[in-house]
């Protein structure tokens, strides 16, 4: 995750880039940090293309987008399906601001509105 957002934010990004970016920052060795991209680029998640002899990294589909399709795949493997424990872990967070309230009402309003069009 942190290394697709860091390309999100900085691309196009070479392997040395991203990897000095890694290294100084959290330690992570130049090799893990390769292997990380390129199973990234592998699942789709990231695009390369050659310029001046070095490999480009962008990502592979838009930031929203690509958040979403992470959001999507944490709620399938790790939730099993159901937002159920995660909406239960924001109702006993303090760390829920007011406009990250704001922003959760109007997606359910939006859900109910939804279901409510599809619904004769």
């Amino acid at each position: 995750m942190q290394v697709l957002r860091y390309i999100s934010d900085h691309h196009p990004a070479t392997m040395r880039e991203v990897a000095a970016h890694f290294k100084q920052a959290a330690g992570h060795a130049r090799t893990t940090v390769i292997t990380m991209m390129e199973r990234l680029r592998r699942k789709g998640y990231l695009k390369r293309r050659k310029a001046g002899g070095t490999y480009q990294y962008s990502p592979a589909v838009p930031k929203a987008a690509l958040l979403q399709s992470l959001v999507r795949d944490f709620v399938d493997e790790a939730l099993g399906g159901s937002v159920a424990p995660f909406l239960a872990f924001l109702a006993r967070s303090r760390e829920v601001s007011d406009e990250n309230l704001a922003e959760l009402k109007r997606i359910v309003r939006e859900l109910d509105a939804q279901r409510k069009g599809e619904r004769p």
